[in-house]
């Protein structure tokens, strides 16, 4: 019988930080003469469960994704157990999962942990570069890197045509694709500035004018393929 991991058992490698301030927060608050003890309970009563909830929400669908990697024959729990790399990339995910609410962000992190425990998973530099982004970044910046490493495949995933012109401008793809991201344009101006400075696209002004295939055609370096092919699900 194939040896799996025990999700009632699976636990971050490491005290996230949230749990270190929450641990000091109850010190100083409990040290607080007459109203410490209800201000603490108060505190514990707000923070502890959600963060608890969050943190094994997350390490639960990673244990899932690992027992079917495991089932498949692709890993092994005694392989995972030595695996230097992925014990951090799993306390770190865990740690930032904690200051991350949103769905897009959080199943980021979940694969990003996932493919740190295949063969061939990027070197630690990349790793931690790519774990810093997801934690610094908006859904945006996560939303845009992905449609523009295939806009083609983008539309035709959503059903959805493109709008055809001789020339286009990157704005304009993005007004038809995503109009809720150009609704507040110093936030689409300020991301995409922010994916450019990274060296995750290789356009800097989303007005250039270019024409429909080129428009339509990959945006994203080398160097940002490398990021979404982390952050998204080994099967896709």
């Amino acid at each position: 019988m194939v040896q799996q991991v025990d999700l009632e058992r699976m636990d971050p490698a490491a005290e996230p930080l949230e749990e270190k301030l929450h641990r000091v927060g109850r010190v100083a608050i409990g040290a607080i003469p007459v109203i410490g003890s209800l201000a603490l309970e108060t505190f514990n009563s707000i923070f502890e469960p959600p963060l608890s909830k969050r943190r094994t929400e997350v390490i639960r669908q990673i244990g899932e994704a690992l027992n079917d990697l495991i089932e498949g024959g692709v890993v092994t729990e005694a392989g995972l157990q030595e695996n230097e790399a992925f014990i951090s990339t799993v306390a770190e995910v865990c740690n930032i999962s904690l200051r991350n609410h949103q769905a897009e962000k959080l199943e980021a992190l979940r694969n990003a942990a996932i493919n740190s425990a295949l063969p061939g998973c990027p070197s630690d530099d990349y790793r931690q570069i790519f774990l810093h982004f997801v934690d610094v970044c908006t859904v945006s910046h996560i939303r845009l890197l992905k449609f523009f490493e295939n806009p083609k495949r983008w539309f035709v995933a959503h059903n959805r045509a493109e709008p055809y012109r001789a020339a286009v401008s990157l704005s304009q793809v993005i007004e038809h694709a995503m109009p809720d991201l150009t609704r507040n344009r110093e936030i689409l101006d300020t991301v995409w500035a922010d994916l450019y400075q990274k060296g995750l696209v290789g356009i800097k002004q989303l007005e250039m004018v270019l024409s429909h295939e080129s428009c339509f055609s990959k945006q994203t370096t080398s160097f940002g393929s490398k990021l979404i092919a982390f952050l998204s699900s080994p099967s896709t």
